[in-house]
C-alpha cells in the first residue's frame, strides 16, 4: 500500500514537471525585448549577432576558461507564455563599443556581465531606473570619474569595476548602496581618501582597492564591515599603520594589505580571526616577533609576511596541516631553520638565521620541501643560506636562473643527464641573484 502511494506521488510529480517543461518551451521573448537585445549588442560592438523570440537560455559553451562566454537568462514563469530577460553575460568577445543606455528597455534585467572586452566611455545614468543587482565591467577601457549617480543603483549587491581607467575619488554617494556585498575597484587610477560614507556599507563581504593611488591612512571605519570575508589593499597608495580595529573583522577569510608606508608598527591583533585561509601583510613595516597563534591557525593556507622587520625565532617545527605556502623573505629572523611539513613551499631568504651544518635534519628536508635559503644566514657573504656547508672545496658550482645567462657572463650552460642546466663558478657567485641548489663535485 505504502509503495503504491509513493509510486503514485512520484508519477504525479513527473507529470507536473513535464507540463512545466512544455509550458516553458512554448514561452517566448516579446518582440520589444528582441529588438532591444539586437540594438544593445550592436551598440556594444558586436557584429553578426541576431537574436529572436527563442533566444532565452542561449548559452555559448566554453572549452577553456579563457574562451568567450555568452549567456542569456530569462524568467519564463509569467503569464501568457512570455519570457523576460533577467541576466546578460557577454564575456571575452573583444567588444569595442560603448555601454548602451538602451539597456533600460530590458525592464526585468537584474544582472549584466561584460567582463574582458574593450568597452569605453562610462556607465550610463539611465541604468539607474533598472533594478540591477549585479554589474560586472571587469577589464575594459572605461574612463573618467566613477559616476556619482551610481548611488542611485540602490538594489546593487555586486559592483566590479576592476582593471579599467577610472580616475578621481570614489564618490561618497556609493555609501547609499546599503545592499552592496561586493565592491571591487582594483587596478584603476583612483586617488583621494576613502570617503567616510563607505562605513555605511554594513553588508559588504568583499572589498578590493589594489593598485590605485589613494591618499591618507587605512580608515578605522573598516571595523563596521562586520560581515567582511575578503579585504584587499595591495599597493593601494594608502598609508599605515594598519588600524587595531581590524581585529573586529572576525569573519575574514582572506586579508591582503601590502606596500604601505608607515612608521614601525606591531603585528595587528588577528587572534580572533580564526577562519583566515590567506594572510598577506607584505611590506608593511611591521616589527617585533611573529605571534605564535599564527602557526596554530587551522585553516591558513598561504602566509606572506615578507619585507618587514620581524625579529626573533621561528618554532622548531611548522607542521600546520593546511599551510602550504610560507613567505618570510626580507626580515631579521634568527635562530635555527625549522622543520617543515612535507610538500610546503617556503621562502626564508634574506634573514639572519644561524648557520647550521648541512647534515642536520632541518637542512636535509630540501627533497620534501621547496625551500629558498638564499642569503638566509647572518653571514653577509652567505649565498647558500643557513644550511650551506663549508666551502673549502676548489670546485663548487651553483645553479643559476636561466634568465641570468645573458646578464651574467660567468653563467655557462652545461648538459647533465640529458637536461640543460646553468652553472656559475663560485668565484663569481656573488653576482648571481637567482639561486636554487648548491652542489659539490
Amino acid at each position: 500500500m505504502f509503495f503504491s502511494l509513493r509510486y503514485a506521488f512520484l508519477i504525479s510529480i513527473l507529470a507536473l514537471s513535464c507540463l512545466e517543461t512544455e509550458r516553458l518551451a512554448a514561452a517566448e521573448l516579446p518582440q520589444d525585448e528582441v529588438d532591444a537585445l539586437n540594438l544593445i549588442t550592436k551598440k556594444l560592438g558586436a557584429s553578426g549577432w541576431n537574436f529572436n523570440a527563442d533566444s532565452c537560455g542561449e548559452y555559448l559553451p566554453r572549452v577553456r576558461p579563457t574562451d568567450p562566454e555568452r549567456n542569456i537568462s530569462c524568467n519564463c514563469r509569467t503569464e501568457n507564455n512570455t519570457c523576460h530577460i533577467v541576466s546578460l553575460k557577454f564575456k571575452r568577445f573583444s567588444l569595442a563599443g560603448e555601454l548602451p543606455p538602451e539597456l533600460i528597455q530590458l525592464h526585468y534585467l537584474e544582472s549584466i556581465d561584460l567582463s574582458y572586452n574593450y568597452l569605453n566611455g562610462s556607465i550610463p545614468s539611465e541604468w539607474a531606473s533598472l533594478q540591477l543587482k549585479s554589474i560586472s565591467l571587469l577589464a575594459n577601457r572605461l574612463s573618467g570619474n566613477i559616476p556619482s549617480y551610481l548611488g542611485n543603483f540602490t538594489s546593487l549587491t555586486y559592483l566590479d569595476l576592476e582593471l579599467n581607467q577610472f580616475s578621481g575619488m570614489i564618490p561618497h554617494e556609493l555609501g547609499k548602496l546599503v545592499n552592496l556585498k561586493f565592491l571591487i575597484l582594483s587596478s584603476n587610477k583612483l586617488d583621494g581618501n576613502l570617503p567616510m560614507e563607505l562605513s555605511k556599507l554594513g553588508s559588504l563581504t568583499d572589498f578590493r582597492i589594489n593598485d590605485n593611488n589613494f591618499n591618507g591612512s587605512i580608515p578605522d571605519f573598516v571595523k563596521n564591515w562586520k560581515q567582511l570575508k575578503r579585504l584587499e589593499m595591495v599597493a593601494s597608495g594608502l598609508e599605515g599603520p594598519i588600524p587595531s580595529s581590524i581585529s573586529a573583522l572576525e569573519t575574514l577569510t582572506d586579508l591582503r594589505i601590502a606596500d604601505i608606508t608607515s612608521t614601525d608598527q606591531s603585528f595587528p591583533d588577528l587572534s580572533n580571526i580564526t577562519g583566515l585561509t590567506r594572510l598577506l601583510l607584505r611590506g608593511c613595516n611591521i616589527s617585533g616577533e611573529i605571534p605564535l597563534y599564527i602557526w596554530e591557525m587551522s585553516k591558513l593556507r598561504i602566509l606572506d609576511l615578507s619585507f618587514n622587520k620581524f625579529r626573533g625565532k621561528l618554532p622548531n617545527a611548522i607542521t600546520t596541516e593546511t599551510l602550504v605556502f610560507i613567505f618570510l623573505s626580507g626580515n631579521l629572523l634568527t635562530g635555527n631553520i625549522p622543520m617543515f611539513r612535507k610538500g610546503m613551499t617556503v621562502d626564508l631568504s634574506y634573514n639572519n638565521f644561524s648557520e647550521q651544518s648541512i647534515g642536520q635534519p632541518a637542512c636535509q628536508q630540501k627533497t620534501d620541501v621547496t625551500l629558498n635559503l638564499f642569503r638566509s644566514s647572518s653571514m653577509g657573504n652567505d649565498l647558500g643560506g643557513a644550511c650551506m656547508d663549508d666551502l673549502k672545496c676548489d670546485k663548487c658550482m651553483i645553479l643559476c636562473d636561466p634568465a641570468s645567462v645573458q646578464s651574467f657572463p660567468f653563467c655557462t650552460m652545461n648538459s647533465v643527464g640529458g637536461q640543460q642546466t646553468y652553472l656559475y663558478m663560485l668565484a663569481q657567485v656573488h653576482e648571481c641573484l637567482h639561486v636554487f641548489t648548491i652542489s659539490k663535485f
